[in-house]
């Protein structure tokens, strides 16, 4: 996990920088899960939690000229995966995200995010790293600030999103996407956030 604000005025270069950021990576969210050494499990790390933040509107960009508004997902809960093409432990992490993706297909819903990162090179960065159940979904630093005001976020983070739109739990770090249990593990968290079908 790696510790800055997300603004690309402020990256540093170098492994001095690298150390001075990792040394960053103590603060994060009121209700979020950190993790410390290795991968944390899903359970309990995302175990949803009193909702949290504005719902989620962004407006995702993707190749020639895609958009994806999450508001368009009201109604069932997902997860949304937020990682950076200059993050090094979001590049660690994405080839289990993209065994995941492969395994699970359509059946739980998970939203890649790439923030801060140009389009371009996140196509690139994806076919360079034959990653390509990924979605080239790219989200700008000001949109995702705008949402996030519970401090600096630490990238990768996972996310949990209820149905109405809401944070309601995420872990700062990797996930252990590759965890025999993490499929079954998201299945009974996403199942747990369904709107109540009327009597």
């Amino acid at each position: 996990m790696i510790r800055k604000q997300i603004d690309r005025r402020t990256l540093l270069g170098g492994a001095a920088s690298l150390a001075a950021a990792a040394s960053l990576c103590n603060c994060g969210l009121g209700n979020s899960a950190r993790a410390a050494d290795g991968a944390q499990p899903v359970l309990p790390s995302l175990t949803p939690g009193a909702p949290r933040l504005e719902p989620v509107n962004f407006q995702l960009k993707g190749p020639d000229g895609t958009t994806l508004a999450l508001s368009s997902l009201r109604g069932r809960p997902f997860i949304l995966h937020l990682w950076a093409t200059w993050c090094p432990p979001c590049r660690l992490e994405l080839p289990a995200l993209n065994a995941f993706l492969e395994k699970t297909g359509s059946s739980i819903p998970v939203i890649p995010v790439a923030v801060a990162s140009p389009l371009p090179k996140v196509m690139i960065f994806l076919a360079q790293g034959n990653l390509p159940h990924i979605a080239p979904w790219t989200l700008g630093q000001h949109e995702f600030s705008q949402w996030f005001t519970s401090g600096e976020p630490s990238l990768p983070m996972t996310c949990v999103i209820d149905a109405q739109g809401r944070l309601c739990a995420s872990v700062e770090g990797e996930m252990a996407w590759g965890a025999p249990d993490s499929q079954a593990s998201f299945e009974k968290i996403l199942s747990g956030l369904q709107p109540s079908k009327p009597a």
